[in-house]
C-alpha cells in the first residue's frame, strides 16, 4: 500500500501543524470581526455549526486519501472514482480556489501591515508587494522554507490563546445579549462567510503522498486540525465579544488586543496576523503549484502549463499571481471569500460524490487493505455533499455563475492538444515527482 507504512515522510504532527497554519491566517484575524459584524453574538454558532458540516467533508477525504494516499487530494480522489473529467474539474477548481485565497489571505496581511507600521496607505499596495515576493521565492525553489511551518503555526497558536484566555476572563453573559442580533438570517450568513475558514483542512490529503503511515495519520490529522481550528475561531470570537467594541470588522482582532492587553499586546497580535498570513498565503501558492504538477503529470493540461523553472511550475505560478493581482485590485473581501466558496465548494461536491461511491463499491477495495471506513455508510457523504449544494445555493448567484464562468474556462486547458515541448516537460515534471516521493 503505497505511502501507508513507510517509516520516512512526514509526521502527524507536522501534518497537522500544515493544516492549522493553512486555515489559521486571514481567516481568524480578518474575517471572525467581519463575522461578528454579520451575526452578532451567534456568530460562534456560525463557526460551531460550519465547523460540523467541514468535518462530513473532512471524513469523505479522510476515507479516500486512505484508500489513495498519493499526492493529489480531492483532484486525484475525483479522477480515480469519477473519471477524468469530473478529476479534471476538480483540480481545476482547487487550483482556482487556492489562487483566490492567496489574494484575500494578501488583503489580510496589507491590512495588518498598516497596523503593524502605524500606517494609513491603501492595504492592496502591501497586498500586491507580498504577492509579487512570494511569487518569485517560489518560481526559485525557495518555498521549501515550508519546513519553518511547524515553529511558525506553534508562534501565532500561542499567541491566539493567549487572546482566548484573556476573553475567557473578561467575557461575561451580557456580551451575548441579544443573540441574535440579526435573527438568524444573520447567523446563517455568517455561516457561509465562515466556510472559508476552514478550506485550509484539505492540505493534509493534497500531501497525502508524502505523509508517513498516511492511511491512519491523514484522517487522524484531517480530523484533529478540524477540532483544533473550530476551537480557536470559537475562542477569538469569544475574545472579540468580551472586548465590547463599538463595531466590527477587519480589523477588530487588532482592536481587541488593544482593550485586553495595550498597545504592546495588540503590537504582538499584529506581528503575528502578518507572519500567519504570508505564511497561510505561502502555502497555497505551493498548493496551487502542486495540483498543477500532478494534473500535468496526468495528461490533464498541457505540459507546457506546468513548465519547470529552478523545480516549479513557473507559467502556473505566473497565471496564478496574475489572477490573485487582478483580485487583489478590483475585489473586494467579501468578493473574493465568496469567490473562493463557490470553487471550494464544487471540489467538495465531487470529493463527497467519490466517497459517496466507495462507500457503494467497497467489495471492490482488497479485503487486505487496511484504510478508514466512513461511519454510517454513505449517510455521511450524502449530507456533506448536500451540504455543499445547500451552501451553494446561499451565495450571491452573479457570484456562483462568475465562478461557474471561470471553471468552465478551464475547460480549454483540458481539450488543448500537447506538444512534443509540452511532452518534455512532462517528462521532467514525472521525474520531480518520483524523487519527491522517494525521498520521502
Amino acid at each position: 500500500m503505497a505511502g501507508s507504512t513507510r517509516s520516512g515522510g512526514l509526521s502527524i504532527f507536522t501534518a497537522i501543524a500544515f493544516a492549522v497554519g493553512n486555515m489559521v491566517g486571514a481567516g481568524v484575524f480578518v474575517l471572525s470581526g467581519l463575522i461578528v459584524h454579520v451575526a452578532g453574538p451567534s456568530a460562534v454558532l456560525s463557526y460551531l455549526f460550519c465547523g460540523i458540516l467541514v468535518t462530513f467533508s473532512g471524513l469523505s477525504y479522510s476515507a479516500l486519501a486512505s484508500v489513495y494516499p498519493e499526492d493529489g487530494g480531492g483532484y486525484l480522489f475525483s479522477r480515480r472514482m469519477l473519471g477524468p473529467l469530473p478529476g479534471f474539474i476538480a483540480g481545476w477548481a482547487m487550483y482556482i480556489s487556492l489562487t483566490i485565497a492567496s489574494a484575500f489571505v494578501l488583503l489580510g496581511f496589507g491590512i495588518y501591515a498598516n497596523l503593524l507600521l502605524n500606517s494609513s496607505y491603501d492595504p492592496r499596495y502591501f497586498a500586491l508587494v507580498g504577492l509579487v515576493l512570494l511569487s518569485i521565492l517560489n518560481m526559485r525553489g525557495v518555498s521549501e522554507a515550508g519546513k519553518l511551518e511547524t515553529g511558525l503555526v506553534v508562534s501565532k497558536v500561542i499567541i491566539l490563546l493567549a487572546f482566548i484566555v484573556a476573553g475567557f476572563i473578561h467575557i461575561s453573559a451580557s456580551d451575548f445579549t441579544p443573540f441574535l442580533t440579526a435573527g438568524a438570517g444573520g447567523m446563517l450568513k455568517g455561516m457561509t462567510m465562515v466556510f472559508f475558514a476552514y478550506i485550509g483542512f484539505q492540505v493534509v490529503a493534497l500531501m497525502g503522498g508524502e505523509i508517513k503511515e498516511s492511511s491512519r495519520n491523514v484522517p487522524l490529522a484531517t480530523l484533529a486540525a478540524i477540532g483544533i481550528v473550530a476551537f480557536i475561531y470559537i475562542g477569538v470570537i469569544i475574545g472579540l465579544l468580551s472586548a465590547d467594541l463599538p463595531v466590527y470588522g477587519e480589523e477588530s482582532v487588532f482592536d481587541a488586543a488593544l482593550v485586553l492587553f495595550g498597545s504592546i499586546g495588540a503590537t504582538v497580535v499584529a506581528l503575528g496576523a502578518v507572519f500567519s498570513t504570508l505564511s497561510s498565503a505561502n502555502a497555497n501558492i505551493i498548493g496551487a503549484s502542486r495540483i498543477t504538477m500532478e494534473m500535468a503529470c496526468e495528461k490533464q493540461i498541457p505540459g507546457r502549463f506546468a513548465r519547470l523553472s529552478h523545480g516549479q511550475p513557473k507559467n502556473s505560478i505566473l497565471f496564478g499571481t496574475l489572477l490573485a493581482g487582478v483580485l487583489i485590485i478590483y475585489g473586494d473581501l467579501a468578493f473574493v471569500v465568496n469567490l473562493t466558496n463557490v470553487t471550494t465548494l464544487v471540489t467538495m461536491a465531487l470529493v463527497n460524490a467519490s466517497a459517496f461511491l466507495l462507500v457503494r463499491k467497497e467489495h471492490l477495495v482488497p479485503p487486505e487493505k487496511s484504510y478508514f471506513r466512513i461511519p454510517l455508510g454513505v449517510f455521511i457523504p450524502a449530507l456533506g455533499g448536500i451540504s455543499c449544494i445547500a451552501m451553494l445555493a446561499t451565495l450571491d448567484l452573479r457570484i456562483v455563475v462568475l465562478g461557474c464562468i471561470v471553471l468552465v474556462t478551464g475547460m480549454f486547458l483540458y481539450y488543448i492538444e500537447d506538444t512534443p515541448e509540452g511532452e518534455v516537460i512532462r517528462s521532467e515534471i514525472r521525474e520531480k515527482l518520483r524523487r519527491r516521493r522517494n525521498s520521502t
